[in-house]
């Protein structure tokens, strides 16, 4: 028999699935475009902000999600982790060269410092976005469904990257991406939207109660990344083998 879920679990999954992806599209496919029409990057400075922020959203998942699961409350990452993500999307609007030009007066090179600080600032929202998206609220869905009713709740989950395409390709067909000031009207729109998504959250999300593993947090994150014995190699060369790929396809693109 299959167990009903509530409408608030359904405006839950949906509302936090969809604003998720969307920050993530514009994270993904559009990061590169700021900081080359705004600093003037190089193909290096955006291979080097592609990997860092590959690097943080792989470590981030493993690291929180393990910490999730031991604390038990998966509400708190995600709306905690939701707010400080949509935080930290609107801090991109602080980063101009007139603002670090004030900030640091004696900077020879102001829109290197810029591009540095996007690139750090990228890894930050990231550690935010995995902490919240990746590893607390997919917990969450996991937590919240069983045989009868995970293949519909995965259903809309999986289709929502498709729908924040649409909807992010759509928004920014308004925007002048040469002006500095739409830019910031687009990074102020989604951090406050992400930050409210949070805020909702708290009234929407219900925690379920989870048994908390046995091994310690340490132990947790170790047998995550233990392959099996007769794949050692394999299992460690393709992560690195994915990477590489990634930063070198985004550098060759950029050239193009």
């Amino acid at each position: 028999m299959k167990t009903k879920l509530s409408p608030r679990f359904w405006c839950a999954v949906t509302l936090f699935s969809l604003i998720g992806q969307v920050a993530w599209v514009v994270e993904n496919m559009y990061f590169n475009v700021f900081i080359y029409k705004m600093f003037n990057a190089s193909a290096d400075d955006i291979a080097l902000m592609v990997a860092a922020s590959a690097v943080a959203a792989t470590v981030t998942t493993v690291f929180m999600g393990s910490l999730s699961d031991r604390v038990g409350k998966r509400k708190l990452f995600i709306c905690g982790g939701y707010i400080l993500w949509g935080i930290s999307i609107f801090s991109f609007v602080l980063i101009r060269t007139d603002l670090v030009g004030r900030l640091f007066p004696a900077t020879v090179g102001i829109t290197s410092l810029c591009v540095t600080l996007v690139i750090i600032m990228d890894c930050v929202m990231t550690f935010f976005g995995s902490t919240a998206n990746d590893a607390a609220f997919n917990a969450w869905l996991t937590d919240s469904t069983d045989s009868s009713n995970r293949g519909a709740v995965e259903g809309i989950n999986a289709m929502m990257p498709l729908v924040a395409i649409l909807v992010v390709f759509g928004g920014f067909m308004f925007f002048d991406l040469e002006k500095a000031q739409s830019w910031t009207l687009i990074f102020t729109i989604i951090g406050i939207i992400v930050v409210l998504i949070g805020v909702l959250g708290i009234f929407l999300i219900k925690d379920t109660p989870i048994q908390k593993p046995s091994q310690s947090y340490l132990g947790c994150i170790f047998t995550a990344f233990a392959p099996p014995p007769s794949k050692t190699i394999f299992y460690f060369m393709l992560p690195l083998r994915h990477l590489l790929f990634s930063t070198h396809q985004f550098k060759f693109l950029c050239l193009i």
